[in-house]
């Protein structure tokens, strides 16, 4: 076929007609391909990309309406526009035809100059649609592209958590889940310095993109400021509750700073030591830790919220101190966990959470953190999407 030419199919069992229909099409500047049958003319469809198909309605072996019919199932991304020849001019015939995707009708004997109106008709839908692929092709195309640059930015956020580890006398392991190609939760860890280790647990408010970036801005200014943090703890002579406190007063202090807009996020924000294992821990707003006493087997939340940083210039934080035990675990996790809903809508919620963790608590830290992941992946079961985002983080005092 003629590169660039429209294609029209003609469908046909009377000669004479058939041989007029070629010739009027060609005179249009068609290119014309002739079917004496339906399955003639389909078996013409399936090698050829068809602008038009004129077809008869009453014809041997496949007639007009199903061929109409296998058309519009083919799955082509180019549209035909169908005319139907009949001589039927019942109500009820002409609905199922139109049911069956037919665009127009002509009667038999057709005239020529309706059927030129009809090409008219026919050329206006075509480039319409002609225009509606190629934009759809343009948006797959941005699709693809945004899909690609998320997908980047998901392998980068998940570069920025830290690989589980012992710090000293102390284990971290975590586990992670975007509601979106990339999430609002974020957490770390790191010694500050010989003494002393930080920890902490954010939860941007909002999902995908923005709440990344205000997750990553947040990262970078905590661990930026690592050597404010040793400072801070000598000014105040090791004091880590007070320490704990004005860390966190800077960190408001400087999110405040990017404008009404930006957002806030909760916390926890927590100072060890990690040889005397005393802890001062700041709640902004975050759900409560839990600690794993392991001389009573029990759980116990620490802490009692507090404000979100972000909400007010001058808000006052405070700390809670806590003495670990040896062989004692504290479990961070965000509200995307007891949040988390099953198909039926029903949600995971606190108890299920801590049932996880005690059934499992004296397990190693990966099995144990394996375990919580599962329990949420059972309670969500298959094709259930994750709303929130997830994070899980376990501190272990060795």
């Amino acid at each position: 076929m003629e590169e660039g030419k429209a294609v029209a199919l003609v469908a046909d069992d009377d000669p004479a007609i058939l041989t007029l229909l070629q010739a009027f099409l060609r005179s249009r500047g068609y290119q014309v391909l002739a079917a004496v049958d339906g399955e003639d003319a389909w078996q013409r469809f399936l090698t050829h990309s068809v602008d038009l198909l004129v077809t008869d309605w009453t014809m041997p072996r496949l007639n007009g309406l199903d061929l109409c019919r296998r058309v519009r199932s083919a799955a082509r991304d180019h549209y035909t526009y169908v005319v139907m020849l009949t001589a039927q001019g019942e109500p009820g015939s002409l609905r199922s035809a139109m049911e069956a995707g037919v665009d127009d009708f002509m009667n038999k004997p057709f005239r020529p100059a309706e059927l030129d109106a009809r090409l008219h008709a026919a050329q206006r839908v075509l480039e319409l649609h002609r225009d509606l692929a190629s934009r759809n092709r343009r948006l797959e195309q941005a699709h693809q592209q945004i899909s690609h640059e998320l997908e980047l930015a998901r392998d980068m956020q998940m570069q920025q958590l830290p690989a589980p580890a012992c710090l000293d006398r102390v284990c971290f392991d975590w586990f992670f889940e975007p509601s979106h190609y990339v999430g609002g939760d974020v957490f770390h860890y790191f010694p500050v310095d010989d003494a002393h280790v930080c920890f902490y647990a954010i939860d941007i408010a909002g999902h995908g993109v923005p709440a990344a970036m205000l997750a990553f801005h947040a990262q970078y200014q905590i661990i930026k400021g690592r050597p404010e943090i040793a400072a801070t703890i000598a000014d105040c002579g090791g004091d880590l509750r007070r320490a704990s406190v004005r860390v966190v007063r800077a960190i408001n202090r400087r999110f405040m700073a990017l404008g009404q807009d930006s957002g806030y996020f909760t916390m926890i924000f927590g100072l060890l030591d990690a040889r005397a294992g005393r802890l001062a821990m700041v709640q902004a707003g975050h759900p409560s830790p839990l600690y794993a006493d392991p001389a009573t087997g029990t759980l116990r939340e620490i802490g009692e919220g507090g404000l979100p940083v972000g909400v007010l210039e001058d808000a006052r934080f405070e700390a809670t101190e806590l003495q670990m035990a040896r062989g004692s675990r504290l479990y961070l996790c965000s509200d995307g966990i007891p949040d988390a809903a099953n198909a039926n809508g029903e949600r995971f919620a606190q108890h299920r959470l801590e049932q996880v963790l005690l059934e499992h608590g004296s397990q190693p830290l990966p099995q144990l953190r394996d375990a919580v992941c599962r329990a949420l992946e059972d309670w969500r079961g298959a094709g259930v999407p994750v709303v929130d985002d997830i994070s899980f983080l376990v501190m272990e005092y060795a």
